[in-house]
């Protein structure tokens, strides 16, 4: 591919991905985010000492990150501190000791659960990304802004998590369940000897599938349109029944539809390029280029706004999602659009 010169509004632009990076370093925000509940919990358990308190404090100051988790835990207000204050200091001092990992997940949900009615402050872009952070903190497993994490869990079935999203896991005698918190997954399933079906719960229904590998991702709601799911099957085929309704869509490979908890949409063709995240790419195209950037925005900590004006610019191609602040640059150099930055975690882009 090669890009377009002279791009004008309503033109493609296309850029070569050869020698695009591969990996995603995934560390960072997990590992921050784990620090921070850490601190939380210490600090509100009623057992702090000065000396904690002042470790906190130098905690928060040694990065910009550390003070930017903190604030999305702790700045919620008399909720969260009430919250926070009802747990038993025993319970929470047990959890930064290394206790069980399901007594510490149960903290965790705990802290969550009266976090909740902060939201409204936040605005649309807060309020999504902290929801986000804090219904993930208690998850069996998680992944950050820009993180991809494999999972392969005990039957063998392999779990790919892109970019915020979080899963709980619970195999018993009767089924092998995987809730999905949030985001989107590939599955591949595996075989289970015992013969025990394969159930994924989403927030807007319940998929089954039949020996398989497929995507599936919740959407937020916004001002354009309510709350989605959408499955798209690779392999096999997977029955999806809508919110609590027990009848059963079978979708087959090749297919993917979307879902709420109201019914089952009408099935469309599914998109290759849907699982190229699984390969740290993102492709596109013809996409306006604020369905792009809000596209790339959930690969990246912070706000990234588009202005009204450049909207409808075409964007197509595979861009590499290791390295987001180079794809911003790209769009800045071959598009009649400026970057606007008051932070790394703060950007718009406007015309020229």
């Amino acid at each position: 591919m090669a890009i377009e010169s002279g791009a004008r509004f309503g033109q493609p632009l296309f850029k070569p991905a050869a020698d695009a990076p591969r990996t995603i370093d995934s560390a960072i925000d997990s590992a921050i985010v784990d620090e921070a509940v850490a601190w939380l919990v210490k600090i509100q358990s009623g057992g702090a000492s000065s000396a904690d308190s002042a470790a906190c404090d130098a905690w928060r100051r040694s990065h910009p990150d550390h003070e930017r988790a903190w604030l999305r835990l702790c700045g919620l207000g008399r909720d969260l501190r009430e919250g926070t204050g009802a747990l038993q200091p025993q319970l929470a001092r047990s959890a930064l000791r290394g206790a069980e990992r399901a007594q510490r997940r149960w903290v965790l949900k705990s802290v969550a659960g009266v976090a909740v009615t902060g939201f409204g402050a936040w605005g649309a872009w807060g309020a999504w990304t902290l929801r986000h952070d804090i219904a993930a903190l208690g998850a069996d497993h998680r992944t950050g802004a820009g993180e991809r994490r494999s999972v392969v869990l005990a039957d063998g079935t392999q779990v790919v998590m892109n970019t915020r999203s979080a899963i709980d896991v619970r195999f018993d005698a009767a089924a092998r369940t995987l809730r999905l918190v949030g985001g989107e997954i590939m599955v591949t399933t595996g075989k289970d000897p015992e013969r025990r079906p394969f159930i994924v719960l989403g927030r807007d229904g319940r998929l089954v599938p039949v020996g398989t590998r497929f995507l599936v991702r919740e959407f937020e709601g916004g001002a354009q349109h309510a709350a989605f799911s959408e499955l798209a099957v690779l392999e096999g085929a997977v029955d999806v029944s809508a919110g609590v309704q027990s009848q059963a869509t079978r979708v087959a490979a090749g297919s993917r539809v979307r879902f709420d908890a109201l019914g089952v949409g009408l099935p469309g063709r599914a998109d290759e390029r849907a699982a190229a995240w699984t390969d740290g790419m993102l492709v596109v195209e013809r996409m306006p280029l604020a369905e792009f950037l809000g596209e790339l925005g959930r690969y990246r900590a912070g706000v990234l706004r588009c202005d009204p004006g450049v909207a409808g610019l075409l964007v197509s191609g595979a861009f590499p999602l290791a390295d987001t602040d180079a794809v911003l640059a790209m769009l800045e150099e071959t598009l009649p659009v400026r970057l606007r930055s008051v932070s790394r975690y703060w950007v718009s882009v406007a015309g020229r």
